[in-house]
C-alpha cells in the first residue's frame, strides 16, 4: 500500500490533474473533500478525454487539449462510485475487489472513512515476491 498520497479536490482543473499524475509517475488519483475519498481519476480517464477532443495531429492538438483540459473540472470526469478497502479488512477482500470490479487501484480507508492510502495489483505482485509465496 502507498500512503504517500497524492491528490486532488472536486474544483481542480483537468490540467493540473494530468500533471500531477505525470510529475508524479503515478496512474490514478484520488479526488479528495477534506480526508475522505470523493471520487477517483485514472490516467486512462485523461487520455480518453485527450482522444475524444483532438481533432489534429500535432502540437495544436496539445495546445487545443491544454486549453479544454484547463476549463474542465476533476468532478466533471472523476468516477464518483469508488471501490474501496479498509485499512482492518484482510488481503483476501482487497483481491476480491480487483476481480470482482476490474479496477486498478483501490483507495485504503480507515474506520472513519478518511483515506489512509491506494492499493494496486502492482502492490500484490511486490507482497508476492517479499513474501516469496503466492496469495
Amino acid at each position: 500500500m502507498t500512503s504517500e498520497l497524492v491528490t486532488a479536490v472536486k474544483e481542480e482543473t483537468i490540467e493540473s490533474v494530468k500533471n500531477k499524475l505525470q510529475i508524479n509517475h503515478i496512474h490514478h488519483i484520488p479526488v479528495i473533500r477534506g480526508k475522505h475519498i470523493v471520487g477517483m481519476i485514472s490516467l486512462s480517464d485523461i487520455h480518453m478525454m485527450e482522444h475524444h477532443f483532438t481533432l489534429f495531429h500535432s502540437k495544436l492538438a496539445e495546445e487545443i487539449n491544454q486549453k479544454i483540459f484547463s476549463t474542465i473540472l476533476a468532478q466533471e470526469i472523476m468516477t464518483s462510485q469508488v471501490i474501496k478497502v479498509r485499512d482492518d479488512e484482510q488481503l483476501s477482500v482487497a483481491v476480491g475487489l480487483f476481480e470482482e470490479n476490474m479496477v486498478h487501484a483501490l483507495p485504503v480507508v480507515n474506520k472513519s472513512g478518511q483515506l489512509v492510502g491506494i492499493i494496486t495489483p502492482m502492490d500484490l505482485v511486490r507482497y508476492a515476491y517479499d513474501t516469496k509465496k503466492l496469495i
